[in-house]
């Protein structure tokens, strides 16, 4: 084969979102979603605009909502993604939707495990 001609195999990247999300059922995941759907939107995003206070602003929202919503109407699917990615890596969450150019995020049982985890720890350092 000609060297001109040789293109490599695409990467194949992990799936970003899920069937079911991690620690919920099916049926659980199903309700998440729509519940994220008929919320009010966190933020909304413009093409060129330039947002600071993204991770601060969901991070805030995830310690009174278990479930948020960002819209992304004008944004672009590539870039609707990119942002999700982000936000799961900076604010710890969980990204179960993007339809429509919406991004539907859970904050996750991460938050309920380290109240759990604390909570155990504030009993056996006042049983002592």
């Amino acid at each position: 084969m000609p060297l001109m001609l040789w293109k490599p195999y695409a990467p194949i990247y992990p799936k970003l979102v899920k069937n079911i999300a991690d620690g919920l059922t099916f049926e659980e995941t199903k309700e998440m979603r729509n519940r994220g759907l008929h919320s009010p939107a966190l933020m909304k995003f413009t093409r060129n605009g330039v947002y600071v206070n993204v991770v601060a602003r969901a991070r805030e929202a995830f310690e009174t909502e278990e479930v948020i919503r960002l819209d992304c109407t004008h944004v672009g699917t590539s870039d609707c993604k990119r942002i999700g990615v982000k936000l799961r890596d900076l604010a710890p969450c969980v990204p179960i939707l993007f339809k429509d150019e919406q991004i539907i995020l859970w904050r996750g049982k991460r938050d309920q495990e380290r109240n759990s985890d604390i909570s155990d720890v504030n009993k056996k350092s006042s049983g002592t």
